[in-house]
């Protein structure tokens, strides 16, 4: 918006000035400021302005606070535009002496706005004007007439002190969110005034990264369980660790840890002492208390002990009874879970249907097989209050454990997976329970029948289930995977089953999915892996919105939803697998449309523009469900419950939490030119600011230009932003260019342009990053 002002200044002749003859006549300093900040007419003269001020309230009645200075309006009449209009008489206040060092020049070489203004030496171009400096770079308020404190963020138009540190949003209050640039818990303004919200339909994804094998262990590259992302080192960088068996054998498996940004193998525990069970699901968290994350796996074959793991890869411990002997539990396919049991800050390990301490004690036994389904070697159990009195019970499927291994209840036959949620909408626990081509739900508090069973379509095993809405109605509703559909379950639908399409595994019929609402529309997708492709499915009707071909013999495993390289994307990470002597229904997928070829190793695949909410840098282990583990994979004392969470009320989903749709809104808030060194060349400066309501890392491209907006010329370079943008905060990225041979000269930038006039970053408003000088002329020095 274009701001006018009449100042009571002395203005030179018509035409252009002669050689010493300033244009600093045109703008006086403290007018500008007042144009700039609401567009009134000024007094330019002495008086009491230069008051120092945070608002205008700090300031006499009717004067406004610019920059951090009280500023007068005029309340005169049209003299001033008269005095504008008179030959060569001084403005008032102003003498010979005043107009004589005018006349001197320009001493700072710096030109701001078009006609261009001299700004005095220190002050900053903002808006087309020279005005005073912000120390901080931190300028907010609808005009931009605060300046914030060197540790404080711009939003929603004031100045705001970070809180606490944070990984993410469920490190914050309830009204916060977690700014990922800052790692610092903010506000989350209500309304959001600056906000993306963009449908991810239709899905177009790009291949981020993948590892498909190794010249350590190179036999062993068949990942058959489902991997485990965390963050092991602190840097906040994710890695995925994965169990990769040997060709020809699930059941000997390598650990290996791969780098969540590029895939590169940061290590490998190549000794056979220390083999894993590569069809068993692994686990992560800080059990011991030193601030990293240990791993936990099933050794290799069966029975066989459970194994821990340092950060780093270096064995920690192998099981053993109350005495210190070793032991071994059966269960070649069971899962790991992770949780406090007795609140003293200690985790447990539960394994099937054992628990032991964090040394690696065994505390009780049910036996490696508790929670199996069919007979298909052991159980994937979770952790849950049932009785809600903030002591957990271990849920092995069917049963319910309490902490100190006394049976709490028996749902009865068949025995399966389990998922926590809250069915009935009235706060409290219900367990999903899949098992034996059935699905049904159980009460929390004495695993009485609630719900179901519901047969299974085309039969099969049943896999571990997942919860999420998938629907929209606020109720949650259950995803499960079958010998050949993938079925979505409505426990208060008019029928049971809400959509149910084909798929093919006739191998294990017990395959994983996870579910994630790429949109973060509040309906969730379902991702799920069959023998033959990847997909992802929309969870109102079943419909598939991405295909990819990945194979695998399927045991328990799935693709999972996370953040794996810290950029603030979300990511799919996938295991894929193409043993010939286990996977025998290839000659299946070959005859399959859109099928290409069989494959093994770990895939990522990320939105080709980045449409996908943010989500979480952690997924820890089979039965992940938010609140079992903290962003730094530390495991909590006393767990909140996930189905009485805000935005929760899941099983195996990961989630956004605050701040979902707050977005960056870049802008050229000043574009200035020095021209000392005219004719020769000109150095431009463009102070790039943030004014959205998320931050954006350091190296965002700007773009300097010959010419105008209306006619532009070419590119002249391209400087990349050197420090992250906070809401609010600015930066002055600045290019030297030569001249040519004039007389005047044209210049403008673009911020989040490469030089091709593309974008990177995702904006609430993409208008506003351009800002222009023009009419520069040597002769203004």
């Amino acid at each position: 918006m274009e701001r006018y002002a009449q100042c009571s200044i002395r203005r030179p002749e018509a035409g252009r000035p002669e050689s010493g003859i300033s244009r600093r006549h045109f703008v006086a300093v403290g007018c500008a400021v007042a144009v700039l900040f609401g567009g009134v007419r000024c007094d330019c003269g002495g008086g009491d302005d230069g008051v120092a001020c945070r608002t205008a309230a700090e300031c006499p009645d009717g004067w406004l606070c610019v920059a951090n200075v009280c500023v007068r309006p005029d309340a005169g009449t049209d003299a001033d535009a008269e005095a504008d209009a008179g030959d060569d008489a001084d403005a008032p206040g102003e003498t010979d002496a005043d107009a004589s060092t005018e006349d001197a020049g320009c001493p700072s070489g710096l030109f701001c706005g078009s006609p261009p203004a001299c700004c005095a030496a220190g002050d900053e171009c903002i808006e087309g004007l020279c005005v005073p400096p912000c120390a901080s770079g931190v300028r907010c308020g609808a005009t931009l007439d605060l300046c914030c404190a060197a540790a404080e963020v711009c939003l929603g138009e004031a100045c705001t002190a970070p809180g606490d540190p944070c990984a993410d949003s469920f490190d914050c209050p309830e009204d916060s969110f977690c700014e990922p640039t800052l790692g610092r818990c903010l506000p989350q303004l209500d309304p959001l005034t600056c906000e993306v919200r963009r449908s991810p339909e239709p899905f177009e994804v790009l291949l981020e990264w993948s590892w498909t094998g190794s010249t350590t262990a190179p036999t062993y590259d068949q990942p058959i369980a489902a991997p485990v992302v965390i963050d092991l080192d602190g840097d906040l960088d994710p890695e995925v660790l994965v169990a990769c068996a040997r060709q020809g054998d699930w059941q000997d498996a390598v650990l290996r840890a791969l780098d969540g940004d590029d895939g590169t193998e940061r290590w490998v525990v190549d000794d056979a002492a220390w083999h894993l069970n590569g069809r068993a699901s692994i686990a992560a968290g800080d059990i011991d208390g030193d601030g990293r994350p240990e791993i936990l796996a099933t050794a290799a074959g069966t029975p066989s002990a459970i194994l821990a793991f340092e950060h780093d890869g270096t064995p920690k411990w192998r099981s053993t009874d109350a005495a210190g002997s070793p032991t071994t539990y059966t269960g070649r396919s069971k899962g790991i879970a992770l949780a406090d049991l007795n609140g003293d800050g200690s985790p447990e390990v539960v394994a099937g249907g054992v628990v032991l301490d964090a040394n690696g004690r065994e505390r009780w036994s049910r036996g490696g097989l508790e929670g199996d389904n069919n007979s298909y070697g052991g159980g994937q159990p979770t952790v849950a209050d049932l009785d809600l009195d903030t002591v957990p019970e271990v849920v092995t499927g069917a049963r319910a454990w309490r902490a100190d291994g006394t049976l709490m209840w028996d749902g009865g036959a068949p025995d399966g997976y389990p998922a926590v949620a809250d069915f009935a909408g009235l706060g409290l626990p219900f367990v999903a329970v899949v098992g034996t081509s059935t699905v049904r739900i159980l009460r929390g508090r004495d695993g009485s029948l609630f719900w179901g069973p519901v047969s299974i379509p085309g039969g099969g095993r049943g896999g571990p289930p997942t919860v999420a809405d998938f629907d929209g109605d606020g109720r949650p509703e259950i995803g499960v995977a079958g010998g050949a559909s993938y079925s979505v379950y409505d426990p208060d639908g008019a029928e049971p089953i809400r959509w149910s399409r084909e798929t093919q595994d006739a191998s294990s019929n017990a395959t994983g999915s996870s579910v994630f609402d790429f949109e973060g529309d509040g309906i969730a997708e379902v991702v799920y892996c069959d023998e033959c492709f990847m997909r992802v499915y929309r969870g109102i009707d079943g419909a598939v919105l991405l295909e990819i071909p990945n194979t695998s013999a399927t045991i328990n495993e799935y693709p999972l939803v996370v953040d794996v390289d810290g950029d603030g994307n979300s990511e799919i990470v996938v295991v894929a697998n193409d043993d010939a002597a286990h996977v025998a229904p290839y000659d299946q997928c070959l005859s399959r449309p859109g099928f290409d070829t069989p494959r093994h190793g770990v895939f990522v695949y990320g939105d080709a523009h980045d449409r996908w909410v943010r989500t979480r840098r952690i997924w820890n282990q089979h039965a992940y469900h938010v609140t079992n583990v903290a962003a730094d994979g530390s495991i909590p004392r006393v767990e909140e419950n996930n189905w009485t969470t805000a935005g929760l009320n899941n099983f195996r989903q990961n989630v956004q939490g605050s701040g979902v749709y707050n977005a960056p809104d870049l802008t050229v808030i000043g574009l200035g030119a020095d021209l000392t060194n005219c004719p020769v060349s000109a150095t431009l400066a463009a102070r790039v600011a943030n004014r959205g309501s998320l931050g954006v890392a350091a190296g965002i491209p700007v773009t300097f230009y010959e010419g105008t907006l209306a006619a532009p010329g070419p590119r002249l370079g391209v400087v990349r932003t050197a420090v992250p943008l906070l809401p609010g905060a600015s930066t002055l990225v600045t290019l030297d260019v030569p001249l040519g041979a004039g007389p005047t000269y044209d210049f403008f930038v673009v911020v989040d342009d490469d030089g091709t006039g593309a974008g990177t970053t995702i904006e609430c408003d993409e208008t506003n990053n351009r800002a222009a000088i023009a009419d520069l002329d040597c002769l203004l020095l």
